[in-house]
């Protein structure tokens, strides 16, 4: 495809299919005398691994560089995962909430420098822990997010109550409580500076800290006519500096942009850019029929920034890349099956379009695709054992998890 000079920043495709991702994960799983079909629910990744939730309780968390996967199982074992979230600092923070209304926290160690002296090494090899949160949430888990330090984890739920649980890593606890309950469902969540921008079916707001308290701030003067699932996102530049941008979604393919004291700058109307996109991105295996805007309204969904200058939206059945700077859209996907979940990271995009289907959307291949086309991924590892709940605090539960990889997906 050519791409003209205006879009390359942000022209993204589909270069190799991510089946072997999908190879490692069983079509079905075994639960005592019964099995069951295992689907994916929702994705999130980072450059050295991807989290995959699941209908059955469980985690899958792939190793890009290695090639294999490894199984984290939540004590409630047997109810979907609903949003899945990491945060890398000194270790991998995944969070992961449930259709009950239960959140839990995976703290996975990452591996040592090679160079490291075998005298600085730990004589015992760190093990995946796990906190679990619950008796909080009174239902489905909507959305997650961390802060930098991965410290704090916001939990945001259908019911529109939105619970930060702190962590402590040394004490291996965890303190949770309500800041905010906006009665209706959240959509997303955005954390930056002490700040947290909401945005539920109902308005969006920013909670800001301040000596121990939440106080809460509209964005914008009028709430919407109507309930509707728009998304919102911090944007920011260190390279740039200067504060942050907020960009909250509006109905009619619009956005604003806000500051963050909750004023409302800008309003961007993308509506004519969508119908004539710089590019519509290339897809390996599209679906059979093209969604048309025509055919109903569209609204933007959640909000992701993308290579530093742009914003990734979708609905179930479109993605837009945008660029805020010149209103227009750089790219448009409109041959996806259903789009169940997006993450977005700084060169590219994983779309989750169905139970059994990942695509990795991008600028350029994937490093590790040309390693495995060289044949250096031999083999299959079996994903990896979890073992069972170890001790209770309270509501707040801290268990260590088998790292070991074990030999069948009965559970």
């Amino acid at each position: 495809m050519e791409v003209t000079s205006g879009a390359e920043e942000g022209f993204v495709r589909e270069w190799t299919p991510c089946t072997h991702i999908l190879n490692l994960i069983p079509p079905r799983i075994q639960t005592g005398l019964f099995s069951s079909e295992l689907c994916l629910t929702c994705v999130d990744a980072v450059s050295e691994y991807i989290a995959l939730g699941t209908n059955v309780g469980l985690v899958y968390w792939y190793d890009r560089k290695k090639g294999n996967i490894q199984r984290l199982r939540c004590e409630a074992s047997t109810t979907p995962i609903t949003f899945v979230k990491i945060v890398s600092t000194v270790d991998y923070m995944v969070g992961a909430g449930n259709a009950a209304g239960q959140v839990t926290v995976f703290q996975i160690p990452k591996e040592h420098p090679e160079n490291l002296p075998e005298t600085l090494k730990p004589k015992v090899e760190p093990k995946v822990e796990r906190y679990t949160i619950g008796d909080l949430h009174k239902s489905k888990i909507t959305a997650i997010e961390w802060s930098k330090n991965g410290m704090r984890l916001f939990s945001g739920d259908k019911n529109g109550v939105i619970i930060m649980t702190e962590i402590d890593f040394y004490m291996h606890l965890c303190k949770s409580s309500e800041i905010v309950n906006e009665g209706h469902e959240i959509v997303q969540m955005s954390y930056y500076q002490n700040t947290l921008l909401v945005s539920s079916v109902y308005r969006s707001i920013l909670c800001e800290r301040s000596d121990g308290r939440w106080s809460v701030t509209q964005i914008g003067k009028k709430e919407r006519k109507s309930l509707c699932a728009l998304g919102a996102v911090f944007q920011h530049s260190y390279a740039r500096g200067g504060a942050a941008a907020a960009y909250c979604a509006r109905p009619g393919l619009r956005l604003w942009r806000a500051d963050t004291a909750g004023h409302v700058h800008q309003t961007l109307l993308f509506k004519e850019a969508i119908s004539n996109p710089l590019t519509v991105a290339e897809l390996l295996n599209p679906a059979a029929t093209r969604h048309s805007h025509s055919a109903r309204e569209f609204n933007f969904g959640p909000l992701h920034v993308f290579r530093e200058h742009f914003l990734v939206s979708h609905n179930e059945c479109f993605l837009y890349v945008l660029d805020p700077r010149s209103l227009t859209a750089v790219a448009v996907v409109d041959d996806l099956r259903r789009i169940l979940s997006v993450c977005v990271g700084r060169e590219e995009i994983f779309v989750l379009e169905g139970a059994r289907s990942l695509l990795r959307l991008a600028h350029a291949p994937e490093p590790a695709a040309a390693a495995r086309a060289a044949g250096l991924f031999a083999g299959t590892p079996p994903p990896a054992a979890t073992a069972t709940p170890t001790a209770a605090r309270h509501s707040f539960r801290f268990d260590l998890l088998s790292s070991k990889l074990p030999k069948s997906e009965k559970s």
